[in-house]
């Protein structure tokens, strides 16, 4: 990442048209080294350029333990997504990126990409069982899918905690922040940045890099205006600017809807200034341009070395990395077993997610508690459910109200009458009055408790005529999600498989250098003419230096590099499919409810009108 706020970019205008284009080459560039394996790497390099080019801005969260850089994501993304734990911090870079599906892409060091669902997130970034360790330790990168709109216009990377390294000096991943656009290095109001903080932004700012600083914890230390100024002494000259927040205060009032808590968290100055920086096109594209100048260079050695090596040693000791390494072999199965053993746990849970359902109300806890068996139509099938539910427990209050008044009524005329209300017959005198008033009051009751009645039988019969088709929908939601779960297993032994045929073509491909001689055309004659043809936001240093890595790139010879290729394989490199055999193993449960599981039984028979009788 170069820092360019202070660089005057030239063509300005046609920034936002230059970068499409460049990346249209980039991609055919890629396309054409992609098929030599040596430059593997350098290829990997490439197509991470073309994707921070078309993705959005990106910017880093960086800081040391226990600073609240997972709270402060949260707080960006107003929930509780990211785990926070005081023991266990977050160990794995995070990328959230903006999706309508949200779910969680694992991104193993040896290019094979898991997908789970957002349950598994603690397990893969803080979680501490044996399981956690297995997949970490195979862990590069996670991409989090989620529905939020901050993530339409930029990409948040909470990353893990510095490390300090000998002679004080903090450690960070160089190769993240050169991907990035921006960096927000977070401290907690009142703990100074450490030495080995300040080293490392020092040794940023000679690359040009300037990242905000952020000041989290401005709710718990009443000091912090003190804090930013001694701050500002400190490290003013390596930081752009200062931000004051609190990341709890942010978190509680978006949960709370508390707008005097979101004013207190400061919060709006640090959106406004991602935005700011998420608009910023023209230092992006001078950004990429750049990274792609570096890139060159680093082309050029690896062609420069090429012709010096023995490829078909390299070869060989590629294959032995990936196959003959009967250890490494052996950690990695065990880690994709273990991914395996995931996706049968949730197979299982899924396979018997109406085994306890025997009513109605079981039924509707269980969609309420599984995402999977939600959508529109079973949406409305639970509201007809409820609708019966509750116009059912109306009329049981309504029937214990009359039950009271009537129980009440009975005990008052037995006790002057010394007879119930059922055999009384009433005469003119004052007292019965009183009676014949109440009793009409029941019978108003018992009037409303008859119309409440019939909303209940056109309520239950209308939910009755629904519950057959949506068993059979809610089945089939089951079955596809059963068939989802097998289809990640089949696309993790593919991808094991298609690994092991990859290492085959190793040794196919030792003598094709051809690709590469064809990548020096191309830059030749499409990347240098559109590079070097005015309208580039690129300065004179740094054009001079493009036109010099280009003629060095074309000044090697590689026509002459042809090598025999590998006659055969070892054996151990065939392919071995992870089984996952949970058809017989764990049976679907089958959704089976009728017209009795799902009506009630009880409810009270309808209060009989009582008749007033009058005595002659």
């Amino acid at each position: 990442m170069t820092n360019i706020d202070n660089l005057p970019i030239e063509n300005t205008a046609s920034a936002n048209n230059i970068l499409p284009q460049l990346v249209d080459r980039l991609r055919q560039l890629h396309g054409i080294i992609v098929q030599n394996t040596y430059v593997k790497d350098t290829a990997k390099h490439l197509n991470r350029i073309i994707q921070d080019a078309n993705n959005q801005t990106m910017i880093l969260i960086v800081g040391k333990e226990r600073v609240g850089k997972t709270t402060l994501v949260n707080g960006l993304l107003g929930r509780h997504v990211l785990p926070v734990s005081e023991q266990h911090p977050t160990g794995v870079n995070t990328f959230l990126r903006y999706g309508e599906h949200e779910e969680i892409r694992a991104y193993f060091l040896d290019g094979v990409v898991a997908i789970f669902d957002m349950s598994k997130l603690e397990l893969l970034t803080t979680g501490d069982t044996f399981a956690s360790e297995i997949l970490r330790e195979h862990l590069d990168y996670l991409e989090v899918y989620l529905k939020n709109d901050l993530l339409k216009s930029v990409t948040i990377i909470d990353s893990v905690s510095l490390e300090a390294g000998g002679g004080e000096r903090a450690y960070f991943s160089e190769s993240l922040i050169n991907r990035v656009d921006e960096i927000f290095w977070v401290l907690r109001s009142g703990s100074m940045a450490i030495d080995a903080e300040i080293l490392l932004m020092e040794t940023l700012k000679n690359k040009g890099v300037e990242p905000h600083c952020v000041i989290n914890g401005i709710d718990s230390n009443e000091e912090t205006e003190g804090f930013i100024l001694s701050e500002r002494e400190r490290l003013g000259h390596l930081v752009s600017d200062f931000i004051p927040i609190s990341a709890t205060n942010a978190l509680k009032a978006q949960q709370t809807n508390n707008d005097e808590l979101w004013h207190k968290s400061q919060y709006e100055q640090l959106i406004t200034q991602i935005h700011r920086v998420a608009e910023n096109s023209d230092k992006k594209t001078y950004a990429i341009l750049i990274r792609f100048l570096q890139w060159l260079e680093r082309f050029r050695f690896e062609l420069t070395v090429i012709p010096q090596r023995d490829p078909f040693q390299s070869a060989v000791e590629n294959i032995e990395k990936f196959a003959g390494d009967t250890q490494y072999e052996f950690s990695r199965y065990q880690r994709d077993l273990t991914i395996v053993t995931e996706y049968e746990q949730e197979y299982e849970d899924v396979a018997n997610v109406f085994k306890n359902v025997q009513t109605l109300y079981q039924l509707l806890q269980t969609i309420s508690q599984n995402d999977y068996l939600q959508d529109n139509i079973v949406e409305g099938f639970t509201e007809k459910a409820i609708h019966y539910q509750q116009v059912l427990r109306e009329y049981r209050n309504m029937y214990s109200e009359y039950n009271r008044e009537y129980d009440r009524l009975d005990a008052q005329h037995k006790k002057i009458h010394g007879k119930g209300l059922m055999k009384a017959i009433f005469g003119q005198h004052t007292q019965n009055e009183f009676f014949k008033e109440r009793v009409n009051k029941l019978n108003e009751q018992q009037a409303v408790c008859i119309e409440q009645f019939e909303k209940i039988q056109e309520a239950e019969a209308i939910m009755l005529q629904a519950i057959h088709p949506i068993q059979s929908y809610l089945m089939d939601l089951t079955k596809k999600r059963l068939q989802r779960i097998e289809q990640k297993v089949q696309e993790l032994n593919q991808q094991r498989s298609k690994e092991k045929r990859q290492l085959k073509l190793y040794a196919n491909k030792l003598n094709e250098f051809s690709c590469l001689i064809e990548a020096q055309g191309y830059i030749k004659e499409n990347i240098q003419p559109f590079l070097l043809n005015g309208q580039m936001p690129l300065k004179a240093k740094d054009l001079e230096m493009l036109k010099e890595t280009i003629h060095s790139i074309m000044s090697i010879d590689l026509s002459y590099n042809g090598i025999l290729a590998r006659s055969q394989m070892n054996n151990k490199m065939e392919s071995i499919a992870i089984p996952f055999d949970v058809q017989d193993k764990y049976p679907i449960y089958a959704l089976s409810l009728i017209e009795t599981d799902v009506k009630s039984n009880d409810i009270p028979d309808i209060p009989k009108k009582l008749d007033i009788h009058y005595e002659e």
